[in-house]
């Protein structure tokens, strides 16, 4: 199972993701036991690790663009997956890591017009489905699109569960059940036993960022990236 670690950018900067509610969102430093900066390469120079997932939050939300940033810090690691609030397939041109397609904003009923592989987004906030094609009555039927598509995963967010320490098994264990694609999760892994679990159920990769600034993940592990 892959450990992939979390940078949430916004305005530049590295912030700390608070439950969804990203008015909340804070420059990491002002949280973390583990950095004393929120510059991006300060943080990964820090961290270390050796999979690294980004969020561009000022492109998900329409007022901004990292897209320089991430492209210019994707070479140091081993491997970069970014949500960048991707709207269009020719915004996937001209990358430099591998795109993440949110249903918040990708409609992913455009998946054939996507001429790589990527990861998609299953974007929860609760137990609301955020799917931005609106063509999904359950995610049953979304999950059944999907499986019609080679994707590198399909991740499961749910935005409530960031930074809570509590993990949603019992939508992962939905998904998983349902996906013929590979099955990651993101949101609520706060310790070990977290990881271990996950492992076993059957988890390809977690997405972790809160538990490595508690300091209840050792750095170590998020260097090896697989568990």
């Amino acid at each position: 199972m892959r450990l992939i670690f979390v940078m949430d950018i916004m305005d530049g900067i590295v912030v700390l993701a608070e439950r969804g509610e990203r008015s909340k969102y804070r420059a990491v430093a002002e949280k973390s036991l583990i950095v004393d900066t929120s510059e991006p390469i300060g943080v990964l120079e820090k961290i270390k690790p050796r999979f690294l997932y980004t969020a561009d939050l000022d492109r998900i939300l329409g007022k901004g663009n990292n897209l320089p940033l991430l492209n210019s810090i994707s070479f140091r690691v081993e491997e970069m997956i970014a949500d960048c609030g991707f709207r269009n397939a020719y915004e996937l041109k001209d990358l430099h890591f591998v795109p993440v397609l949110g249903t918040e904003t990708f409609d992913i009923t455009k998946l054939s017009e996507i001429d790589r592989k990527c990861y998609v987004s299953l974007d929860f906030h609760g137990e609301r489905f955020l799917d931005s094609s609106q063509r999904f009555e359950k995610l049953e039927n979304a999950l059944e699109f999907l499986n019609s598509f080679r994707l590198r995963g399909v991740i499961v967010l749910n935005l409530k569960r960031v930074g809570s320490g509590t993990p949603d098994l019992d939508l992962f264990l939905k998904v998983l059940k349902l996906s013929e694609n590979p099955v990651y999760l993101g949101g609520g892994v706060g310790k070990l036993e977290d990881l271990e679990n996950l492992k076993n159920l059957g988890c390809s990769g977690v997405l972790v960022s809160s538990a490595v600034h508690k300091k209840t993940i050792p750095l170590k592990i998020i260097r090896n990236g697989i568990i």
